[in-house]
């Protein structure tokens, strides 16, 4: 009897690119750690970074429930990094955007990650050498 071989290639655990970026998820959430944000806090004001958004299209860009949202805007807004107020033209709804302290940690944030994944760059520079 013949031995069927695999011609499929095996994948490790550091090779597929779904692992690699729950690794680099985790690299962002420990850079936002160092200005006191979690990454739900920092997601949230990156979408707020664009522009003012109501909580159910903030639920829906962040593909979670409209209460997830509301318990991170809620710690946002005790914080002082987001306000609530009513839209134009419609004061029944509600529209969440950043205030000046928002914008601030959100540039500090946005520099934690970009001095960690610089020092991740530099690292597998020096591998590959």
């Amino acid at each position: 009897m013949a031995t069927e071989v695999s011609t499929t290639k095996q994948i490790g655990p550091s090779s597929h690119p779904g692992r690699t970026i729950a690794r680099l998820a985790r690299h962002v959430e420990c850079a936002v750690a160092t200005v006191d944000l979690t990454l739900s806090q920092y997601r949230v004001l990156g979408i707020l970074g664009e522009g003012r958004e109501a909580a159910s299209a903030l639920a829906e860009k962040l593909a979670v429930s409209r209460p997830s949202v509301t318990g991170v805007v809620d710690g946002l807004v005790a914080r002082g990094f987001v306000s609530r107020g009513p839209a134009d033209g419609d004061r029944r709804r509600v529209q969440i955007e950043l205030t000046y302290s928002g914008r601030e940690i959100l540039g500090a944030a946005d520099a934690a990650v970009d001095q960690r994944l610089d020092r991740i760059i530099a690292l597998l520079g020096e591998l590959s050498l």
